[in-house]
């Protein structure tokens, strides 16, 4: 058996790597109401029953071509070279190696198998295993983002034992909650 390959389990997913990519959708809701009722675990697929299947691409890796190209545009045809009688060419030219470094760091293909028949998750990078282990080290949380209004937002993060933290969904500003549901619920085991 290849290293990094789980044993009984395709290669293959039907899932689109790059669903997860938050592109500005205007309807954020419709867009993930649809995708829930197209698959019912979404964002996974499942492979067979009881196991799951996430593969993608950070998000990253778009917005570095981004600023790669960017930056590359301007370093290409002299804008923003002199500022004021001063020499500001290092600046594209440092985003272009960001932007480079961005995309790199971000071309290999991520894969998450969940398998609730074992009890084992399993992690790996371009089909080299970075970790697996028990699905009790795999949990989701939810994030408070909050604009410069104050207005509060909310992402269902996917995060674990050596597990990149992966946003799963965004809520645009039609779910707010209002200052009196964000208080932090009371600890357990205090009295």
């Amino acid at each position: 058996i290849p290293k990094g390959r789980i044993t009984g389990l395709p290669t293959t997913s039907s899932g689109k790597p790059f669903q997860l990519w938050a592109l500005g959708h205007l309807c954020t809701e419709r867009h993930l109401a649809r995708r829930l009722k197209d698959n019912s675990f979404y964002p996974f697929t499942q492979q067979q029953p009881n196991v799951f299947v996430l593969e993608y691409y950070l998000d990253t890796l778009w917005k570095g071509t981004l600023l790669f190209v960017v930056c590359l545009l301007f370093v290409s045809f002299g804008f923003l070279s002199q500022v004021q009688n001063q020499e500001t060419w290092g600046f594209p030219a440092y985003g272009v190696g960001v932007g480079l470094w961005l995309m790199i760091s971000s071309l290999p293909r991520r894969r998450l198998v969940l398998n609730h028949t074992r009890g084992m998750y399993h992690f790996s990078i371009e089909g080299r295993t970075v970790c697996q282990g028990p699905m009790h080290l795999i949990y989701l949380r939810l994030a408070l983002n909050s604009d410069a209004y104050g207005r509060c937002f909310f992402q269902l993060v996917l995060c674990g034992h050596k597990l990149e933290p992966l946003v799963l969904v965004q809520l645009s500003e039609r779910y707010e909650v209002g200052p009196a549901q964000t208080h932090s619920p009371p600890r357990l085991g205090s009295a």
